[in-house]
């Protein structure tokens, strides 16, 4: 007779991957010279988790088997995130991609951005197409990242700019929410 079965319930695949996410965020990096590589290889992994809790227009992600995820620039976090390749989301296979320029992110499900950009320029390439912006450059959230990375206390943590990922069409789980350190959002007036 087994004792340790596990018998799946309604969600538990849902919450085992919350749960699971929630010990990769909490995970304190140890050791200076490891530290590096290890931070940029969770946040590589903490973007591959938080894109099983968004969703993108019906026709975006219908439209091809892929789920393109873009980097613009050249840097740690940009060569970790080049394991993904292939990993799968839903329906879909990761394919990473890197960009020459900021125009060609409009074709990406996801753009990881490694350093500031003005908001201005990212408007511009965007112009609110259903494109996540990811960055773990300081304050981008201020510049037009949806979600931004840090490392706090020795712990990846990240914040979300709600109303940007609702303009551009996306919708975020309230299980990634929950995870996250701040959520910003205006409240309507009344």
């Amino acid at each position: 007779m087994r004792l340790c079965m596990l018998i799946p319930r309604p969600g538990w695949r849902t919450r085992r991957t919350a749960w699971w996410m929630l010990a990769l965020c909490l995970l304190p990096v140890q050791q200076a010279a490891a530290q590096a590589a290890s931070a940029e290889m969770l946040k590589a992994e903490v973007i591959y988790r938080a894109l099983m809790f968004v969703t993108w227009p019906a026709g975006r992600e219908a439209a091809g088997r892929s789920l393109p995820v873009c980097t613009l620039g050249e840097g740690r976090v940009e060569t970790a995130l080049q394991a993904l390749q292939g990993r799968p989301i839903r329906h879909l296979s990761v394919e990473v991609r890197r960009l020459a320029k900021l125009d060609q992110a409009v074709h990406c499900q996801l753009l990881y951005v490694s350093t500031p950009t003005p908001m201005p320029a990212l408007k511009a390439a965007l112009a609110d197409a259903p494109v996540l912006v990811v960055s773990d450059a300081s304050a981008m959230l201020d510049h037009g990242a949806m979600i931004n990375l840090q490392i706090e206390d020795g712990r990846i943590v990240f914040d979300v700019e709600l109303d940007a990922t609702r303009r551009a069409g996306l919708d975020i789980s309230t299980k990634l929410l929950r995870l996250a350190r701040f959520v910003r959002h205006q409240q309507p007036a009344s």
